[in-house]
């Protein structure tokens, strides 16, 4: 036997070995949250269910014309919570004021792609896009006048006994770091509520 079929014959089962190893894996911790799913076991929120404005509320917040009333989740947030949480920003290209905004949950939203259903929900591109933008609008926590970015994450959450959706939004710039604590918390709470 030559020295190259040799070696290809050694060689080649520990190569296939490593690729199947290293396939096991990636298979098995995708990228985002490396969906290990430890550090939602001693994850402790930093944001829990109730109507100030550093909660997840149920209904509409106190100053909203609304206050108190549920919201009216579209039909494609209620189709998306059957499996994961979501999140959505709602913006403009070429928005100077909104754009930061909206830059900053795109790149949290692609971070955590693997553990929430990501919505970028920009105007300009128009059709399907826009119908979501103009129901999005449910979740401006103000009601109008409407700004952009208009961002929200809802999820489920225990309240007192009984499974429901629980959202926050927010109108304009928010700091990333804050902004990722409410991700990581929705993620937690749908991990938790969810049966995962």
């Amino acid at each position: 036997m030559n020295p190259k079929a040799m070696l290809l014959k050694v060689l080649l089962p520990s190569v296939l070995s490593v690729v199947i190893i290293a396939l096991f894996i990636i298979s098995n911790n995708p990228p985002g949250v490396d969906n290990n799913s430890s550090w939602l076991e001693s994850y402790t929120p930093l944001h829990s269910l109730g109507t100030g404005a550093d909660n997840f509320w149920v209904t509409y917040p106190p100053g909203h014309p609304q206050s108190g009333q549920p919201v009216s989740h579209p039909q494609w947030v209620l189709d998306s919570l059957k499996n994961s949480c979501v999140l959505l920003v709602l913006h403009r290209t070429g928005c100077a004021w909104c754009q930061p905004q909206a830059d900053r949950v795109i790149e949290l939203g692609n971070k955590y792609k693997d553990s929430l259903k990501f919505y970028d929900l920009d105007l300009e591109l128009g059709g399907d896009v826009e119908s979501k933008c103009y129901e999005a609008i449910a979740y401006d926590p103000d009601d109008s006048p409407h700004y952009i970015a208009l961002t929200a994450i809802i999820t489920s959450i225990d309240n007192n006994g009984s499974i429901e959706y629980c959202w926050h939004g927010w109108e304009g710039d928010m700091d990333k770091s804050d902004f990722e604590g409410w991700i990581k918390d929705a993620i937690y709470y749908y991990h938790i509520n969810s049966g995962e």
